[in-house]
């Protein structure tokens, strides 16, 4: 039978992903003041929407009222009405407050006074992009000078001229530099800190005074008394440079016990979104003029979708909240203690979600607990199975871990294998691998790095 090609009709089910289901995707993993400024711009971009000005009371679970953030309006604050030479003032006053000066701004301003040719600024223009928050050089000269064609020594010589700027220590390729060059500052450079840094200073971190005391033939104690001085210099001399803005955190929700249970309360400081009537209204008018009708009509279904949206956000969240709470019940009422493990996949199957949407729930959220403010992702937590058959929460063991070593002999620290046997004596079981592992997530050193 010979081959042929020919149409043939077939149904099949294929995954659609809608702008309403885009809206609701993205409006979930907002944190709570960016879904605020989001409904904002929504509202005055959308004549369809308005912001209902009579707020409902707070949205209230088991009957705890949700405590909106207080915002201090220009009548309130005590705005007054300027007279033409009050209000000049108020002006200068204003315009004194500037943006914080960066590090790199600071250099070049410091360049620009010392450099000696435009050729020399240009190469120390380079040499200034390439330094880091830190204060660090990232790239290396023969890079520096191929980028500005010329020879390596100039460049040296220019970089020379910026490890001499303020802060001290900028423009170091490494820790060691960075310190040497804070000690050039106040011609310290030959003293014992300054020899300690310059040839041991990896055996510092390890704490091995007396190889450097043999090496440098000097007594323990005057090598103890150089790493004050050494602990004084600043490893990281762009830090106080480093302007970052604080991020308002407002919990979505608070946690609050009454008797026995938790009652949880959602926060209402969200605009009170509502369809605009009027415009609503011009929709079933005939005098409306057609293009009017199709705009409105595409600005009515946006305002719906958004409305959805929102309501789909706030009912997902309550949801994993909900069934934090429930899980987490004993951490709430005795500590960090009673944590129990805790997974995305656990919360999912509980609420009937997929994993990913309870991820995209949690993400940069918080909440108000009697432990303080939490983010969400803090409930989730792994957990090491015992002999019973039970699991034992990470967070409930690296506790554990911290308080054995806060109480530890500092002269003989404890090591991991003793901390196994501890653990053992509170009848939880882990391996000398897992204490290591945790230990590391803690950021605390070995016992012989902690020993005194």
């Amino acid at each position: 039978m010979p081959l042929k090609i020919e149409p043939i009709n077939k149904l099949t089910y294929k995954l659609k992903f809608t702008p309403q289901m885009k809206l609701s995707t993205e409006l979930l993993q907002l944190p709570f003041v960016k879904l605020q400024e989001f409904i904002k711009q929504q509202i005055e971009e959308n004549p369809l929407l308005r912001n209902d000005i009579k707020e409902s009371p707070p949205e209230r679970i088991n009957g705890t009222d949700m405590p909106v953030p207080y915002s201090i309006s220009a009548k309130e604050f005590g705005e007054k009405n300027y007279s033409a030479g009050e209000r000049e003032k108020q002006d200068f006053r204003e315009s004194l407050i500037t943006k914080p000066v960066t590090l790199h701004e600071h250099l070049l301003r410091q360049l620009h006074l010392f450099a000696s040719s435009d050729p020399d600024c240009k190469i120390g223009e380079l040499i200034i992009g390439d330094i880091d928050d830190n204060g660090y050089l990232r790239s290396s000269l023969k890079e520096i000078s191929e980028s500005a064609d010329t020879d390596i020594s100039r460049a040296e010589k220019v970089l020379s001229l910026i490890q001499t700027f303020d802060p001290a220590g900028a423009g170091a390729k490494d820790l060691r530099e960075c310190l040497m060059l804070q000690l050039k500052v106040t011609g310290e450079e030959n003293s014992l800190a300054g020899r300690i840094i310059d040839k041991f200073l990896p055996f510092l971190a390890k704490k091995r005074y007396s190889y450097i005391a043999s090496k440098l033939k000097v007594s323990e104690e005057k090598v103890k008394q150089a790493l004050k001085e050494i602990t004084s210099l600043e490893p990281k001399p762009g830090r106080s440079f480093n302007n970052e803005i604080t991020i308002r955190l407002i919990p979505e929700a608070v946690i609050q016990k009454n008797n026995q249970n938790y009652e949880i309360s959602f926060n209402s400081g969200l605009p009170n979104v509502r369809l605009n009537a009027k415009y609503k209204q011009m929709l079933s008018q005939e005098n409306t003029a057609q293009d009017v009708k199709k705009y409105l009509k595409e600005r009515l279904k946006a305002a719906n979708f958004l409305i959805e949206a929102i309501a789909k956000r706030k009912e997902t969240l309550r949801k994993v909240i909900e069934d934090i709470v429930c899980i987490q019940k004993d951490f709430l009422d005795n500590g960090y203690d009673y944590f129990k493990p805790m997974t995305l996949e656990q919360i999912a199957t509980r609420i009937g979600k997929h994993k990913s949407t309870v991820s995209r729930a949690i993400n940069n959220k918080c909440v108000q607990t009697p432990w303080g403010i939490l983010e969400l992702r803090h409930f989730l937590n792994s957990g090491i199975k015992q002999k019973s058959g039970e699991s034992f929460s990470s967070k409930a063991i690296k506790v554990k871990i911290k308080e054995f070593i806060a109480e530890e002999n500092k002269q003989k620290p404890l090591n991991d294998n003793q901390i196994v046997k501890l653990l053992n004596q509170e009848k939880i079981s882990a391996a000398v691998r897992t204490v290591t592992k945790y230990r590391n997530q803690l950021k605390i050193p070995s016992s012989k790095m902690r020993k005194e």
